[in-house]
């Protein structure tokens, strides 16, 4: 019995399939992986760059320059900030002045370094950025300690008990740097003591 070439095909299509699926899930799960297994996460670049200051102090970064930036893909166009979190110590608050006109932009870090939150200058109340960052237990019991009343920051639940806050102020010019950069130094980044009844 003579196979056709349809036969053929059908006889390496399973193989075929198998190979494909494996292959597949290799990829996937390599790059799922790649996060937890870089010896240099985002994290830990930024504990590199802020060295022994203190969990919940805002640091000033550096300005970047080509070929010394503080931190990958920097724009130049941004004065840079950053909080490094250990909520194991407690919750953390991030609070800001912002006048709507000129951009702020805070990007939340989990200890791996994923983006789990982002928030502009568009989210303030009452011209200021107010959040509050706590674990899930955490904000549970902020959630039940509270009263019937609204909270008056936003509350955002971490993923992990370590990571990053990044805040970022845009300077329209490059003559704007300095004044962008004192933009920054009014973030207030610190130990969040919720209040007592």
């Amino acid at each position: 019995m003579r196979l056709t070439l349809p036969d053929r095909f059908f006889d390496y299509l399973p193989w075929a399939a198998t190979t494909l699926l494996i292959a597949g899930i290799v990829h996937v799960v390599s790059v799922l992986l790649m996060p937890a297994v870089a010896p240099r996460t985002a994290y830990a670049r930024v504990l590199q760059v802020v060295g022994d200051q203190p969990s919940g102090r805002f640091v000033m970064l550096p300005p970047a320059a080509p070929g010394a930036e503080p931190l990958p893909f920097e724009d130049p166009a941004f004065a840079e900030g950053v909080c490094v979190y250990d909520l194991s110590k407690g919750l953390l608050r991030v609070a800001m002045p912002a006048d709507g006109e000129d951009f702020l932009a805070l990007s939340f870090h989990s200890g791996g370094g994923r983006l789990y939150h982002a928030v502009t200058d568009r989210a303030a109340i009452k011209g200021k950025i107010d959040i509050v960052i706590g674990d899930e237990k955490q904000m549970d019991a902020l959630q039940s300690a509270s009263d019937e009343a609204p909270p008056q920051e936003v509350r955002l639940t971490s993923p992990t008990k370590r990571g990053f806050v990044l805040v970022r102020a845009f300077a329209k010019r490059t003559t704007d740097q300095a004044r962008a950069r004192e933009r920054l130094a009014s973030v207030n980044c610190a130990r969040f003591d919720p209040p007592k009844d």
